[in-house]
């Protein structure tokens, strides 16, 4: 896979509107450090850096109401903005909900939703700030978070030739239980990875205090992400297939309808692990210090190289070009 064409999909979208609004414009006493195109947004107030998030799910676009629950759907909501925090090395602070609802959703299962949500919110000490509501014909959730960092965020540009590509967790969890459900198989497959994605917030601390130089989530999956960050900073990769962390739940997808599971795990979205490129004997101490201070597992997946493409490099050392393709809301 090169990397030096144009942007296709949600990232020439994102492009596009880039170039329509054109330099951010803000007060004195506000410096941009971050803008379109990272995790967050990152602003400067004195010496405090402020970090700026925000997702929207949509029903029938990130969910089905006859699939998840009220209390999961409400802590994913949260969740998935919390790991863009996580990515930029920070710390969340509180977070606004905005919330588009049918009529029939707004008692027993309006509670539900709000339970899950405070949850997600006790668990990482984020406060519920406010928010709008509104009367739609399908659901929509749209979650702000604000956080903070000390000193300059980790950026999804800073990635160097030579630094160690690393991955949390494991691959594939969240794609399988998608497809499971699908198949009106969900009683065969754990769920979790699917409806309550875990923010790796105390991973992406640790990793901007020794030095990571680039960081992104995984939402979309590591064969769109990873182009995403490698585009970023101007630099290419290789990927070890053998060392890529597979979910079990991926595996057992995978190998009962005759799928790669490497590929199938590759290919997935919604992980929400984070993907860190650091210098080699900054990723050895993440390697070491990350599973034990953490508990979250730690993998070293690939390498960064000059060159603008992507590599997929096989156990017995041959490499391929990196074809597979994660999800893009805009790719047809």
């Amino acid at each position: 896979m090169r990397l030096d064409a144009p942007a296709e999909g949600e990232g020439a979208l994102i492009e596009r509107i880039a170039r329509r609004i054109g330099q951010a414009s803000l007060p004195d006493a506000f410096r941009l450090v971050l803008g379109i195109g990272d995790d967050t947004a990152a602003l400067q107030i004195g010496e405090q850096t402020l970090l700026w998030t925000a997702d929207m799910l949509l029903e029938g676009i990130h969910f089905r109401l006859d699939w998840i629950d009220p209390a999961s759907l409400g802590w994913k909501s949260l969740a998935v903005n919390l790991s863009d925090i996580a990515a930029m090395g920070g710390t969340p602070v509180g977070a606004l909900l905005s919330l588009a609802l049918p009529a029939e959703r707004t008692g027993a299962w309006l509670d539900a939703l709000a339970d899950g949500l405070a949850e997600c919110a006790r668990a990482y000490s984020v406060a519920l700030l406010g928010g709008d509501t509104n009367r739609a014909e399908q659901v929509v959730i749209d979650v702000s978070v604000l956080g903070v960092v000390a000193g300059r965020p980790v950026p999804r540009s800073g990635a160097r030739a030579g630094d160690w590509l690393l991955a949390t967790g494991a691959l594939g969890g969240s794609r399988a239980g998608l497809h499971a459900l699908i198949a009106g198989e969900a009683s065969a497959i754990d769920l979790a990875p699917h409806f309550r994605p875990i923010p790796r917030l105390q991973v992406g601390a640790l990793a901007r205090e020794l030095g990571a130089t680039a960081m992104m989530d995984l939402s979309d999956g590591l064969a769109a992400d990873l182009p995403k960050l490698l585009r970023s900073s101007g630099v290419g990769a290789v990927v070890y297939a053998a060392q890529v962390p597979v979910h079990p739940a991926a595996t057992h997808w995978a190998q009962a309808h005759g799928l790669d599971p490497v590929a199938f795990a590759i290919a997935g979205g919604e992980d929400y692990e984070l993907l860190i490129a650091a210098p080699p004997p900054v990723a050895q101490r993440l390697l070491e210090r990350v599973p034990a201070e953490t508990g979250a597992p730690l993998a070293h997946i690939g390498e960064v190289i000059a060159a603008q493409e992507v590599w997929l490099q096989r156990a017995d050392g041959g490499r391929e070009s990196f074809a597979i393709t994660g999800w893009d809301h805009f790719r047809a």
